[in-house]
């Protein structure tokens, strides 16, 4: 009998690193323009994070709410206020409230 030939398929997780790029990109390119197509990216990206272990960038994981998985948009869906060392964004949507403090250098 012959032998049946496998199929190589490409690594999973090099499919999910290929799709969170993709998705960031299209969400950073929608973000100012389409509220909709940024939240429905947003919405993706968080989900094959937590399905595969790949995390997006520092910039977009910014600009998601982890509590209702929506993108937010300075002084449209959050509220960015500065304090001496410390970074607050609020979501506008639910309420939710992110504080980031500064490093030494005044990096994030």
């Amino acid at each position: 009998m012959a032998r049946r030939s496998r199929r190589i398929r490409p690594n999973k997780n090099e499919q999910a690193k290929e799709s969170v790029d993709f998705l960031e990109k299209i969400f950073e390119r929608s973000l100012p323009k389409d509220s909709q197509t940024s939240d429905t990216a947003a919405r993706h990206i968080l989900a094959i994070g937590k399905k595969h272990g790949k995390r997006p960038s520092r910039e977009v994981k910014k600009m998601i709410c982890r509590s209702c998985k929506k993108s937010l948009l300075p002084g449209r869906t959050s509220r960015i206020r500065v304090t001496s060392k410390v970074i607050f964004r609020t979501c506008l949507r639910c309420g939710r409230v992110n504080r980031e403090i500064l490093g030494k250098d005044g990096d994030c």
